[in-house]
């Protein structure tokens, strides 16, 4: 019923290849085919970096000091 996100991380020297799309794409692919209507998904983004989880559907809960504690239901 609910699932967790953790730590999405490209190494910098990396970064910009499309490896985090790809990471978030099996995970995304897993969770289409195990969770029941209903589940929540959660996650915390790193500050500012927002913009990558929105794009897969996850809707932002801001707070001041920290990035943003995110989520969407299946």
């Amino acid at each position: 019923m609910y699932f967790y996100i953790q730590d999405v991380i490209v190494d910098p020297e990396y970064q910009g290849q499309g490896l985090g799309d790809k990471v978030m794409f099996e995970i995304e692919t897993y969770l289409q085919a195990t969770c029941k209507t209903g589940a929540t998904i959660g996650l915390f983004s790193a500050a500012n970096k927002e913009g990558f989880y929105l794009r897969y559907g996850y809707l932002a809960r801001p707070t001041r000091t920290l990035g943003s504690g995110m989520y969407k239901t299946v």
